[in-house]
């Protein structure tokens, strides 16, 4: 689904390919609309991401260049004297946004993979309450969140939580309303598995589910 400034969206991907395919495919339309686009990820995916952006008929080198274009590896966004702070992060972002409007562009777009937060100090319960922080921030802003979080690895408390803070939400690609977001969730709280399951389920994320669409 094409997104629109102030959208705050939640990715729940399984492989590699999922990741580099759905983070290229929302670079792209940010660029074809004169936005300005960042990517803050692992590394690993920078090589896939690339090939992706390719076949889409995006010269990434030259995006780069002029600026349009941030790919960036590793939690240095987000991590400062090693430790995560959700206010300063929001404030890094919120600067960015408002670079891109004096530098010409029409817009700001993030997608962010949210496994960092796991090699952080207690980071699984601050990126909770930085994604409900986020929240706020895209609602009244020009720009477009995209939070990908990666079902193989992340807690299933964490992607509970990502569900509740996120108004849109999809697996492999189908995007939506998301009816588990919850405006009262602040931060990580305990979880029943089997429900978190139920909800992927709901979203599409496992054989037999039904994928959400727009």
């Amino acid at each position: 689904m094409p997104f629109k400034r102030g959208d705050h969206v939640c990715a729940i991907y399984s492989t590699t390919a999922e990741l580099t395919r759905e983070v290229a495919g929302f670079l792209a339309e940010g660029l074809s609309r004169h936005e300005r686009c960042w990517y803050v990820g692992i590394g690993s995916e920078m090589l896939g991401i690339h090939a992706e952006l390719r076949k889409l008929g995006i010269d990434a080198a030259a995006q780069t260049r002029r600026d349009a274009l941030q790919l960036i590896s590793g939690s240095g966004a987000y991590v400062v004297h090693g430790r995560f702070n959700p206010e300063a992060t929001i404030q890094t972002f919120n600067d960015a946004i408002e670079q891109a409007h004096t530098d010409g562009f029409t817009g700001f777009r993030a997608a962010a993979e949210m496994s960092w937060a796991l090699d952080c100090a207690d980071g699984a319960y601050q990126v909770i309450v930085y994604e409900a922080l986020l929240k706020a921030l895209f609602a009244s802003c020009r720009a477009i969140g995209l939070c990908l979080y990666d079902r193989s690895t992340m807690p299933l408390a964490v992607i509970n939580g990502a569900l509740a803070t996120h108004p849109i939400a999809g697996v492999s690609g189908n995007y939506g309303a998301n009816p588990f977001y919850d405006p009262q969730t602040t931060r990580l709280a305990a979880v029943d598995d089997a429900q978190v399951t139920a909800r992927l389920t709901q979203l599409g994320g496992s054989a037999g589910g039904s994928p959400m669409r727009s």
